[in-house]
């Protein structure tokens, strides 16, 4: 039988040949074996960084300078409110709106015999005229007082002076519709109402006036909502009428517009006598105070023959207009009130002492407010771009 030889034994480590590491290399050696960029590569690639730079540097300045147009672009172009839609039909009357006082359960008969108390007043009047600043001062009334049927309603007179029919169609609609009338704009009121300005001769009737205009079944944001959308259909149908310069067009635009503003400032009250503003400042014998609720119609204070009154109730009117000038939203629609403050503010401050108004708030402050705030954009986006700029040419490098 055939036995196999025996397998060799492996070889041991210690038997085995050491081979001999090579010595380390020098840092020098190993920077000669890396390849080196001749100088006309280099010379290349640095060219083709500044092309790049000189691209790339052009075109953020421009990208800045398009960005800064549209900021001022979009600051005049800023609006309160959108419109809600466009027809008739979008506007809601809100009967159920929040009312400064809670009306009681008697004052629709009150206002259904109304009419005959005001003719009936007005008779009395006439008859035994008595001087309205010998008139007894009326408080702001504590439960709803009677108003007149219908209320006084504003632009009555319309005539027939308009260029387009879109134009003549819009008034007609918007003077008949409730949305319009329920919300009885003091804005409008004040300049279009022959029965509104006859009122001044009674100072118990025009506060009973001024409560209906402050306390409407509307409420006051749907009012808002109302008249921003009749000044978006305004422009959209009169704008012939605009371009012209059409009194009744360009008026009936910043009342408007105004309505909020000149809302807030119909409703304040005088807190020593509890008393409406503007009802104390139709009580005065001096007509001083009455210019201030003008002045966002565009109707300045005349300086040679008023004398002010310097009254509590106006320095609160000119805080009214001087927070509506500061507002972005609600700035750029009172062109009748930029085109008034300025004058009327530096002449009370002369008058009245500077701290009566802001002199040249709408011109200067709020100018000052939207500079700050655009400038403040700008740098932030300045340092945007330069940063963007420098992260691609790092990059790049």
């Amino acid at each position: 039988m055939f036995t196999p030889p025996p397998s060799p034994v492996p070889p041991r480590n210690s038997d085995l040949p050491r081979s001999e590491s090579p010595p380390p290399l020098d840092l020098n050696e190993k920077e000669d074996m890396l390849p080196q960029e001749s100088p006309e590569e280099m010379k290349r690639r640095a060219g083709r960084r500044l092309r790049l730079a000189v691209l790339l540097v052009p075109l953020l300045v421009i990208l800045f300078s398009l960005y800064q147009t549209y900021l001022a672009n979009r600051v005049s172009e800023l609006s309160t409110t959108q419109p809600l839609s466009h027809s008739w039909h979008g506007l809601v009357r809100d009967e159920h709106g929040p009312k400064l006082h809670k009306r009681q359960s008697s004052s629709n008969s009150q206002v259904s015999n109304s009419s005959g108390s005001q003719s009936s007043s007005s008779s009395s009047t006439s008859s035994t005229p008595t001087r309205v600043a010998d008139q007894p001062l009326p408080t702001v009334p504590s439960a709803p007082p009677v108003l007149p049927t219908p209320f006084p309603q504003s632009l009555v007179d319309l005539g027939q002076n308009f260029t387009s029919p879109s134009c003549a169609a819009f008034f007609t609609n918007m003077t008949g519709s409730a949305p319009f009338r329920s919300c009885r704009p003091f804005s409008l009121l004040l300049g279009s109402s022959p029965d509104f300005i006859n009122a001044q001769s009674n100072l118990t009737l025009m506060n009973s006036l001024i409560w209906g205009t402050c306390n409407t079944n509307t409420a006051y944001s749907q009012c808002q909502s109302n008249m921003a959308w009749f000044a978006s259909s305004l422009k959209d149908n009169c704008a012939k009428e605009l371009d012209a310069d059409y009194t009744l067009a360009v008026e009936t635009l910043q009342g408007l517009n105004a309505f909020s503003v000149m809302h807030d400032a119909a409703c304040l009250t005088s807190p020593g006598t509890n008393s409406y503003c503007y009802v104390n400042a139709v009580r005065n014998s001096n007509p001083a105070d009455l210019y201030y609720y003008q002045l966002p119609l565009g109707i300045g204070i005349p300086k040679v023959s008023t004398s002010l009154t310097c009254s509590q109730c106006s320095v609160s009117v000119m805080r009214v207009y001087a927070s509506a000038l500061t507002d972005l939203s609600t700035a750029p629609l009172l062109t009748g009130l930029k085109s008034t403050y300025d004058d009327a503010a530096s002449y009370s401050a002369q008058v009245c002492g500077a701290n009566f108004a802001q002199a040249s708030f709408s011109s200067g402050a709020a100018a000052g407010h939207l500079k700050r705030r655009t400038s403040w954009t700008s740098s932030v986006t300045s340092v945007g771009m330069f940063a963007a700029a420098w992260t691609v040419l790092r990059y790049l490098s």
